[in-house]
């Protein structure tokens, strides 16, 4: 698993020149990147979607990678691209074993509350998606405020050692997950590693686990419906399955990237290609994002 911790590293040496904002959060400035629609009306609040770098990142790298902003010329919302601190998201806050340091979700919730303070921002249509490390981020923000976000999408990262432990909520929540299964930084298959006295302790989940975890916790059925998109590269291809029977107005669906690797689907050419593997092009992830979050609004 060496490569799988380099790549964790220098993920993203990535960005570009951006007006960078901030806010003071904890007692620390925090950073980030705001883009809204050209025309803007008082009497028609928009959705908001924040949007999660992965390991090594910010929110530069994040709106390059994902292109999400080109959305705006067709769609009306405000996307964000917040910072972490030292590059990464802090999902395993209060899990044994990891250090105390500051509280990720209570920021994102303060960065909400401070953009609904200038910009019309509808509560009832609030979303979040994050790659590889944000992935993880996005999964302890449903853990945690499963009723703050209307729905939640994760590409590239799984479930986690200890994350039952901080997901007591029993809430139903619509979540998409998209992973390719030769992504080498975050395996299909999971990660686990045996300690000092011989037990293997699990690091991440596989991907098929951490998608029934999340269907049998918003309370669905096991049945899945199967779907393909039609294939244009020989090297990869994408088929969705879509869990059944979930309560009224939730939805859990995997995105299968058979062949892809640790990268954002529909845009090559931009994480390093030892990490990123073969990117497919069959879809454009940020497109069947928002087409998924368009979906779902809160009651």
């Amino acid at each position: 698993m060496k490569h799988f911790v380099i790549a964790l590293i220098f993920l993203f040496s990535l960005g570009s020149a951006q007006e960078v904002l901030s806010l003071s959060d904890q007692g620390l400035e925090r950073h980030y990147i705001l883009r809204v629609p050209e025309t803007i009306s008082p009497e028609q609040p928009l959705p908001l979607v924040i949007l999660l770098h992965g390991r090594g990142g910010n929110g530069a790298s994040m709106e390059r990678i994902t292109k999400f902003t080109d959305l705006l010329t067709t769609h009306s919302f405000i996307a964000v691209y917040p910072d972490g601190i030292d590059g990464q998201w802090n999902y395993v806050r209060g899990i044994p074993g990891y250090p105390e340091s500051v509280d990720d979700s209570q920021f994102l919730l303060h960065l909400i509350d401070h953009i609904a303070e200038s910009y019309p921002v509808d509560r009832k249509r609030l979303y979040v998606t994050g790659f590889s490390n944000g992935g993880f981020m996005t999964q302890r923000l449903a853990c945690e405020v499963p009723d703050v976000f209307a729905a939640f999408a994760s590409v590239g990262a799984a479930g986690f050692g200890g994350m039952p432990s901080i997901c007591e909520h029993d809430t139903a929540v619509s979540f998409l997950f998209m992973h390719g299964t030769f992504d080498a930084v975050v395996p299909w298959d999971g990660y686990s590693r045996t300690n000092s006295a011989g037990v293997d302790v699990l690091i991440l989940a596989d991907v098929p686990r951490t998608f029934a975890y999340w269907a049998k916790h918003s309370g669905c059925s096991n049945d899945t419906e199967k779907a393909s998109f039609p294939q244009t590269n020989e090297a990869s291809s994408v088929t969705t399955l879509k869990v059944l029977d979930c309560p009224a107005r939730t939805e859990t669906i995997l995105y299968i990237v058979s062949g892809g690797g640790h990268n954002w689907p529909g845009h090559p050419g931009i994480i390093q290609d030892e990490v990123a593997g073969t990117v497919n092009t069959d879809i454009n992830a940020s497109e069947e994002i928002w087409q998924f979050f368009s979906r779902h609004q809160l009651d």
